[in-house]
């Protein structure tokens, strides 16, 4: 089996010449370093098109993974690669790459996206975002649809320059757009679960726990987790939920809503969290792994240790004001109690000088 290295210049050859033996015109192809949200630095494969200022990419090492994982079955890891790619050149938006450069192409194609913010600093530090807890709102123009599903452009510092546009213009314009082009879908678990599995679940009942936790998302579950920067949509999970809850971040492409009231235990939410990051979900999917809460009374969106903790400092509050206003009391009823007159104590004889 070929290592990493070897991989890498013998898969950019031969993936130049199966795409074009399948008569697509290909450029060149290069293998550069990049930085992807929730994925942090990895090798980028790239084919230029002939004529063409734009082209599919992919995850180089993820190919290099897969062709590990098939015991070295190099020409069918390069067959399903060239066929994906295949696939996404067919689907390349068209649009000049200046078009990126030009506000009012991208204004009514911004999307969000909500990222864990400490994971993704590196490239945070290059894009506009507002921050949401310990989370970052980051921003997309969706231009069309690619080979995987919808394709987009990550907007970055240099293009919101380009554009002479501030952040804040960013963020009202696509607070405003992204929940036309990618409307809120809000379920039960319970009725995620049968439209996953097509039945329902023994000892699931209707009215139950899982009938009452919500699950949010987007209409095609896709980085769903960004109704969270919704306008309004935490308002109106709060009604619907009858009051405040807490948020599990389930994944980035969905979070689960569970009311107040059901009386369920922060900590095993939070233990339920941690457990399933660790062995259910790809790094790239985890949102983050900790619990949120929205009070419904503050609008506050906060993460739960947070709320927990104000919670507790505003009941320590009256504590502290009642003994505080003791003391004012007992000061004002001393201030209104008569004064006693004080006399001079006079010596005895046999007590003054001679």
């Amino acid at each position: 089996m070929m290592n990493y290295e070897q991989f890498k210049e013998q898969f950019k050859d031969d993936l130049k010449k199966s795409l074009e033996a399948e008569g697509y015109k290909i450029e060149r192809i290069d293998v550069i370093p990049n930085t992807k949200l929730q994925h942090g630095e990895y090798d980028a494969i790239t084919v230029r098109l002939e004529d063409s200022m734009v082209g599919p990419s992919g995850n180089l090492e993820n190919f290099f993974d897969i062709y590990e994982k098939s015991n070295g079955n190099y020409d069918t890891v390069l067959g399903h690669v060239t066929e994906k790619f295949a696939d996404a050149i067919e689907n390349v938006p068209g649009y000049d790459v200046n078009q990126l450069k030009d506000y009012e192409f991208i204004k009514d194609k911004l999307v969000l996206d909500v990222v864990n913010a400490e994971k993704n600093e590196a490239i945070l530090n290059e894009i506009p975002h507002k921050k949401l807890a310990d989370l970052a709102v980051v921003y997309r123009a969706q231009l069309g649809r690619d080979g995987d599903g919808i394709a987009t452009v990550l907007i970055n510092n240099m293009m919101l320059e380009a554009m002479g546009v501030t952040p804040e213009q960013l963020h009202k314009d696509a607070v405003a757009i992204a929940p036309e082009i990618r409307p809120v879908e809000v379920n039960t678990l319970m009725g995620e679960i049968i439209e996953l599995t097509g039945a329902e679940i023994p000892g699931f009942e209707v009215g139950g726990p899982e009938d009452q936790i919500l699950v949010g998302t987007v209409k095609d579950k896709m980085h769903g987790a960004c109704v969270l920067a919704y306008p309004e949509f935490l308002d109106n999970m709060a009604a619907q939920n009858g009051g405040s809850f807490y948020i599990i971040p389930s994944s980035i492409h969905e979070v689960l809503m569970v009311p107040e009231s059901l009386g369920t235990d922060p900590k095993a939410l939070q233990e339920m969290i941690e457990t399933v990051n660790a062995t259910e979900l790809r790094p790239e999917d985890i949102l983050s792994d900790k619990l949120y809460h929205y009070d419904a009374k503050e609008r506050l969106f906060e993460l739960a240790e947070d709320y927990q903790q104000r919670t507790a400092e505003k009941e320590l509050k009256p504590e502290r004001e009642s003994a505080v206003k003791k003391l004012k009391d007992k000061e004002i009823q001393v201030s209104k109690e008569p004064k006693r007159e004080i006399k001079p104590k006079v010596k005895d004889r046999g007590e003054q000088a001679i």
